[in-house]
Formats: C-alpha cells, sequence, structure tokens
C-alpha cells in the first residue's frame, strides 16, 4: 500500500455518527488521517507496533494504523455510544480482535505496552474544553515512546507543545502544517466547508530520537 492507497482506504472508513458539538467531535478528514499515519509508517512506528487512538471516534486513525501492519489498536473515546457504532463497523470488516476499545475520559486512563499514540485532539475551541488538546498531548507523552498528534496552528501552541514536549524528554522530529477541511456539522456552521490550520507533529522519546526533518 503507497499513500494514495492509504487515502483511498481511509475514505472508506465511517464517520462519526451524530456527532456532539460539546465534545468537538468531527471525523479527521482521510487527507489529514493519510498525511499522518504515513509519516509514522515510513519513521518504523507503525509495523507490528501496537497502537493508541485518543479520542479515537470512529476509528478512522486506528483502523488506517492496522491496514498499514499495526499488530493492535486500542481506541479510547469519553463518548460510548460512538464507541458502540465503531464496534458495529469493525466487525463488518473482520478487525474487530485486533482492537480493543475503551470508553473512558483519556485523562483518568493508564496504559501500559503502548509503542505510538496517533489522534486528532479536541482543539479546545469551546470555553468547557479550554486545554484539553494539551491535557491529551500530556496523557500521550506518558504513554508511548512516539506520538503523533495534530493541534490548532497558532505560534503559541507551537510554542507550548515545543515546551511541553521537552519538558517530558521527548524532542519533536517532524511537523507539517495543513489545512484541516470541516465539513458543514452543527446547526450553528454557514459554509459548505471550514478550513482550519493545523500543525502536525511527529514526538520521539529523546533517546530514541531521530534528526528533525520536515
Amino acid at each position: 500500500m503507497d499513500k494514495s492507497e492509504l487515502e483511498l482506504f481511509l475514505e472508506t472508513t465511517p464517520d462519526i455518527n451524530m456527532p456532539k458539538e460539546y465534545l468537538e467531535q468531527y471525523s479527521t478528514p482521510s487527507t489529514i488521517a493519510s498525511k499522518v499515519l504515513w509519516e509514522a509508517y515510513m519513521r518504523g512506528d507503525i509495523v507490528d507496533k501496537t497502537i493508541g487512538d485518543f479520542g479515537c471516534g470512529s476509528l478512522r486513525l486506528a483502523l488506517g494504523a492496522l491496514r498499514l501492519g499495526a499488530r493492535r489498536a486500542i481506541g479510547v473515546d469519553v463518548d460510548c455510544s460512538t464507541l458502540d457504532n465503531s464496534k458495529e463497523a469493525l466487525a463488518k470488516r473482520g478487525e474487530y480482535w485486533e482492537t480493543l476499545l475503551v470508553c473512558s475520559d483519556v485523562r483518568s486512563i493508564s496504559l501500559v505496552n503502548v509503542d505510538t499514540i496517533v489522534m486528532n485532539p479536541p482543539f479546545g475551541v469551546k470555553k468547557q474544553n479550554r486545554g484539553l488538546d494539551v491535557a491529551f498531548l500530556k496523557k500521550a507523552l506518558e504513554t508511548a515512546s512516539s506520538v503523533y498528534t495534530m493541534h490548532k496552528h497558532s505560534s503559541g501552541e507551537e510554542a507550548l507543545v515545543k515546551a511541553i514536549s521537552e519538558g517530558a524528554g521527548f524532542k519533536i522530529i517532524y511537523i507539517e502544517r495543513a489545512l484541516f477541511p470541516i465539513k458543514m456539522t452543527y446547526r450553528h456552521h454557514r459554509k459548505k466547508v471550514y478550513r482550519v490550520a493545523v500543525d502536525i507533529y511527529g514526538l520521539r522519546r529523546a533517546a530514541a530520537s531521530e534528526e528533525f526533518t520536515s
């Protein structure tokens, strides 16, 4: 499978069924998901690895990782109804036994033997969710030695990600800016597609890090 085939595969995976605005639920577009997964794959962080997908939603990132050769995937989401729909999708694809689903607030879990985290955390736009993207990042850095994540672009956010990562003993090995297309999803949306600038990061524990490339 090459990157274009991966993107085509991801387009066949389900979107989040009945997304909830207060949780800032948006399906990760296949264009963005393929960038994240392919980078992790090329850097040796997917094949035969245990992958964690925090805020997994419909499991698009987890399913992509499995298709690229991950040993298994652990999907974590606070929305149990979304996970129920994901179980059905897994059963239809015959990948149910390769995936563990955990209904929990990411901040409350403790996972072991996870190699890589791939995630699209809430951006923390809603007042009640402020700082949630940072909480996801900190938990990911506690859990795995490699983390691939995306955050809404701003100079302040970039400095914050760098500071938190370095404080946890990680280095940025990859960063790419992209436009994240958000389809008209909620009642307040007035455009068919919104495009939000995001930064995609690859982070690795410093002892195993490699020279930064963009």
